[in-house]
Parts: structure tokens; sequence; C-alpha cells
């Protein structure tokens, strides 16, 4: 009987442990979702283009994938969400953007590379600034809770609009 007692003590213990390890992230602070939309010149970001936010002071990544009408849901390591703070904000390319240029008419071995670098930025659906959190410009601060993160950018200028 003594026995039964002192495992279930070492398996409340145990459970008990369990939900006090700190996430994967190692942050134990509050926490927050970003959604939003990302529109280029008045239209929805292409299907398939990639946002990326990373945080300006410490290791924390998240990214998501454009979607219908150009909306995107963050996805981080921890389902709770990312840590609050500011992130500077990435866009990338959809995974078929080279494909689209090699099915050009005689495809990249016909091209040189003046050609290829033209076509090249004459498809890319925003500014090639947008592509390095270097360049962009873009930033966002995440608070606790809910966050919409909706961003207006256009060709032609190259400015840019983040909303809340």
């Amino acid at each position: 009987m003594q026995d039964s007692g002192i495992a279930a003590f070492l398996l409340a213990c145990l459970i008990g442990l369990a939900g006090c390890s700190p996430p994967a992230d190692g942050y134990s602070g509050p926490r927050g979702a970003v959604a939003g939309r990302i529109v280029v010149d008045g239209q929805a970001m292409p299907v398939g283009c990639q946002i990326v936010f990373i945080a300006a002071r410490a290791n924390f990544v998240a990214s998501g994938i454009v979607e219908q009408e150009g909306r995107y849901k963050l996805l981080y390591q921890v389902p709770q969400g990312l840590p609050v703070g500011d992130y500077v904000v990435q866009f990338g390319l959809p995974s078929d953007f080279a494909s689209s240029i090699a099915g050009q008419p005689g495809g990249p071995q016909a091209m040189d590379v003046a050609e290829i670098t033209r076509a090249w930025k004459a498809a890319m659906p925003f500014p090639e600034r947008y592509l390095s959190v270097s360049t962009s410009g873009l930033t966002f601060p995440v608070e606790p809770g809910p966050n919409t993160a909706d961003f207006e950018i256009t060709k032609a200028n190259q400015t840019s609009k983040a909303g809340k």
C-alpha cells in the first residue's frame, strides 16, 4: 500500500512539472497572434507569397503564406503566439515564382543574364526592397492578444503603410 502512495505522489509531481515547463522558445511573457491582409497597388498580394516577422531584439521568427484576397495568418513555433514586441517585416516570393520565369517563350536557356534579370524584375509581385528586413522599412509592434497587421504597398513610388 505504501508503494502505491509513493507512486501516486511521484506521478502527481511529474504532471505538475510538465505543466510548469517553459515554452519551447524560452519566453514566458505575454503573447500575441497576428493576421492581416497585404495589398499591392490596390490589389491583393498574389496567393503563395510569404510574409515573415522577425523580432527586432531577439531570435523570434514567425511566417505565413498569403491566401485568397491577400490574407495571411502568421504561424509560430509555440501555439500560444509570438512574444510581444517590435518586429521587422519582409515578404517572400511564391514557391512557383522561378518556374513562372522559366515558362517565358524560349525559357531561360534562350535568355542571357540581363534578359533573365529584366524578366525576373518585371514579374515581381512587389518591389524587390521588400525581400529583406534590412530594406523593407516595414515594422509592426505585436501586442498581447489578437493583432491585425494590414500592409498597403505600391510599386511606383515604393511606399508602404502598415495598419493595425
